[in-house]
């Protein structure tokens, strides 16, 4: 080979190597600039508002840095908890859970025991009720950081959820020592209304209030939990009141909606709850306003649209299990309300019970759909179990007076059916009838 052909055939290594750099680049290039989500508007809003807007400058932000930074764990992270707090806003949970999954799965694969990602990953499956993995990862990042509050608020929720409800309130005390604020004394509200203390629970649920921040989503979250509170207890203008005070500082929050509904189905003002719960679903399409809203339907007395209410509410228990949710106690408490497919939904309800035996809402949804099919004397050791923490809940109480006096152990049936209507079942009509008319059976039993 002549030297010329030697230096030709050197040239054309070169030129080759250097094309296959430049086409390496290229491609690279392409994947770090793939399309990334974007935030849709908002619904309800003429005119965007400067949260909405400050959520989407930090997604153009965080985009911007993963197309200059695609191995910086961080940003997807960030990116990722911007769509979580945009799905919990509007309830468009198809649309951002999904990404704000895509996010995390390239943060985890980059950096598989990055702290924040496994905490953001583990909220993510408690928003899915996928309560078992939540608890392994909340573990983990506790692991990881002892001193993260948030860490520890995630596992307090892990172990609500599987009915560990020792373990909550050790984990509850241990956050609220590292950082006692709007978080952790909700969490310490609930756990006292679990365990019967609802005066504690609306204390401690007035000191969350105290510490957020007016017009944030937070702050608007936990006044409606203290106005659900006070609603239970029976006090409506006090519950009005607070609903209506969190629509001034966050107007058309669609929960603060949805109390003012259910106060005035206590006033039964049909026409209102109504009104007000489809208000409540065009803003924030959560399915649970479309429940309550198939519910004021057959309270009050209109058939047709509650059972086409259903079949929507239905559809959306479908379309949530497509995107990973766990929904079976959800829907087999629906339908146990509205008398729909009923051995289906003990199925689901039996799942859900196994799935975790100790939480009292499963244990209380199994055993309702066990006496909804005729089955109340395998019920009765079930809801047993979920009466074991004394909570004070009107429809809890009911349902075990229910089954009582369907297993025909009549003292029982009327002492619980006495006490639903002591803790104010009136707030549910149909619920609340039902119990008058079944006490005034077992009384005449009992002469």
């Amino acid at each position: 080979m002549t030297k010329t052909m030697k230096k030709n055939a050197k040239t054309a290594a070169i030129v080759a190597v250097l094309a296959l750099i430049v086409v390496a680049r290229y491609y690279a290039v392409q994947k770090s600039e793939r399309p990334l989500p974007k935030l849709s508007l908002r619904g309800g809003e003429a005119m965007p508002t400067s949260e909405f807007l400050n959520a989407e400058k930090s997604v153009e932000y965080y985009e911007t840095e993963i197309r200059r930074k695609p191995k910086v764990v961080k940003n997807y992270v960030d990116l990722a908890n911007v769509f979580l707090q945009e799905a919990r806003v509007t309830g468009n949970h198809h649309e951002y859970i999904p990404q704000a999954q895509e996010m995390l799965d390239e943060a985890l694969r980059l950096e598989p025991e990055n702290f924040e990602a496994v905490l953001a990953k583990a909220s993510i499956m408690l928003t899915l009720h996928q309560f078992t993995g939540a608890k392994r990862l909340a573990q983990i990042a506790v692991t990881k950081n002892s001193y993260s509050a948030f860490a520890h608020g995630v596992l307090v929720d892990a172990h609500a959820e599987l009915g560990e409800y020792d373990e909550a309130i050790k984990v509850s005390d241990k956050m609220l020592s590292l950082r006692p604020d709007l978080r952790s004394y909700a969490r310490v509200s609930y756990l006292r209304e679990l365990h019967g203390d609802n005066a504690g629970a609306i204390a401690a649920m007035r000191m969350a209030v105290d510490a957020g921040v007016p017009g944030h989503e937070n702050r608007a979250w936990v006044l409606y939990h203290l106005g659900l509170l006070y609603l239970q207890a029976g006090k409506l203008d006090t519950a009005a009141f607070i609903f209506n005070g969190t629509l001034e500082e966050r107007p058309n929050y669609a929960y603060a909606l949805s109390g003012l509904a259910q106060v005035n189905a206590a006033k039964r003002n049909y026409e209102e709850v109504i009104r007000l719960l489809k208000q409540a679903h065009e803003i924030t399409p959560e399915h649970v306003f479309l429940e309550e809203l198939a519910g004021a339907y057959r309270f009050s007395g209109d058939v047709r649209r509650a059972d086409s209410t259903a079949q929507e509410v239905l559809k959306t228990f479908g379309q949530h299990e497509q995107g990973g949710w766990n929904v079976n106690r959800e829907f087999a408490r629906f339908c146990a309300n509205h008398d729909l497919n009923l051995p289906a939904a003990l199925k689901r309800a039996k799942i859900e019970y196994e799935a975790r035996p100790n939480n009292i809402e499963a244990q209380e949804t199994y055993a309702w759909l066990l006496y909804k099919n005729g089955k109340a004397a395998e019920a009765v050791a079930i809801i047993g179990k979920a009466m074991r923490l004394n909570t004070k809940r009107a429809t809890l109480s009911y349902h075990a007076g229910m089954i009582y006096s369907a297993a025909n152990q009549p003292d029982k049936a009327v002492a619980f059916l006495k006490r639903a209507l002591a803790e104010n079942l009136y707030l549910y009509p149909l619920e609340a009838a039902n119990a008058q008319q079944t006490l005034a059976a077992k009384n005449y039993a009992l002469k």
